[in-house]
């Protein structure tokens, strides 16, 4: 039987393997093989092959520039839609179930839910179906201490960077780490110890030396007025949060497990990457390019517009559908409708 897979040359650096029906999708997946150990796979189907890999809030400048207003306004304006035991990531989440731009975006457990994303958006535009092989290690739950402290970056005001705080920070640590080993060197002005005896005792101090300048590095940025501001919103979020902010974790993107409190997730079995800034509040953390999982040369996994229908009609044959993934009775409404009209 021919398989249906299609390879392109792109004008674009990356090249292209066309996805003509689920049977050719299958076959691509054959070819990736199974996630190494200690990783697990997800798939991110969106319906422009130009949105790559970025939250809806980064989609635009004007809203990641009112991120914190638009989330209190959200939290003013429909306060019934949140539990008074909701952290801040969990209505983050709910906000993204709603249609609202965050900094999360949904990646799903499920190749065929990917598929039908890819397929249902954008009906004038290639869809592209993204595969990220993700180490376990930087899968969290939601009730994580980095997780909240990356969601609390979302009510800070779009000025927030932490440029200032890590270079004062650094400034004083390497200063309080030369101080301490010029004392610690002193010792040894004049010393009758033998050569090997010094040089072992100055290599330990060197490395006490590192290990004072990381803890002062930590120490001072997190007394920086800013930093401070950011913890108090975590705390407020999560009062047993221990208050002590390591400046690399800003800079992650987390995969986040869902919840599974709601239909559409279960059916969608969907997940989340969170992401942090990079350096300043309007500027995303960078994802990790070795999770992006390709196959040979590269080649990008794309929908062409004009397959979308015909994958669309051959995955209700496998129960994906918009009726299936979206159960809520107003995402129900226009099928439904739709079904009984002349």
């Amino acid at each position: 039987m021919e398989i249906s897979i299609r390879f392109e040359d792109s004008c674009n650096s990356n090249q292209q393997v066309i996805v003509e029906d689920i049977s050719g999708f299958s076959n691509i997946l054959k070819e990736l093989g199974e996630p190494a150990n200690g990783y697990m796979r997800f798939f991110r189907g969106h319906g422009n092959k130009e949105w790559g890999l970025l939250p809806g809030i980064y989609r635009d400048d004007n809203l990641v520039r009112n991120e914190d207003k638009i989330i209190k306004d959200a939290l003013s304006y429909c306060p019934d839609y949140f539990r008074p035991s909701d952290t801040l990531f969990e209505k983050l989440a709910r906000l993204q179930h709603y249609g609202y731009a965050t900094r999360l975006l949904d990646l799903t457990s499920n190749a065929l839910v990917s598929l039908y994303f890819a397929a249902s958006g954008e009906s004038n535009k290639d869809g592209e179906i993204i595969v990220l092989d993700i180490p376990k290690s930087a899968i969290k739950y939601d009730d994580s201490d980095t997780v909240a402290i990356l969601s609390a970056l979302s009510i800070r005001e779009s000025g927030f960077n932490i440029l200032s705080p890590r270079r004062e920070a650094r400034q004083i640590a390497e200063l309080s780490g030369l101080s301490f080993a010029k004392k610690e060197q002193q010792n040894f002005i004049g010393s009758r110890d033998s050569a090997e005896h010094i040089e072992a005792a100055l290599h330990q101090i060197d490395i006490m030396k590192e290990h004072i300048v990381e803890q002062e590095y930590i120490k001072h940025f997190n007394s920086n007025n800013e930093i401070i501001k950011l913890l108090h919103d975590i705390m407020k979020d999560k009062p047993y949060f221990k208050p002590i902010i390591n400046p690399e974790d800003l800079n992650k993107v987390l995969c986040i497990r869902a919840k599974l409190d709601n239909y559409r997730v279960m059916r969608q079995q969907g997940c989340f990457l969170l992401f942090g800034i990079n350096e300043r509040k309007n500027e995303p953390a960078c994802l990790n390019d070795k999770w992006k999982k390709f196959l040979d040369n590269e080649y990008r996994i794309i929908v062409p517009k004009e397959n979308k229908e015909k994958i669309l009609q051959e995955l209700r044959a496998f129960a994906i559908s918009k009726q299936t993934l979206f159960p809520e009775l107003d995402m129900q409404a226009q099928d439904i409708m739709n079904k009984y009209k002349s």
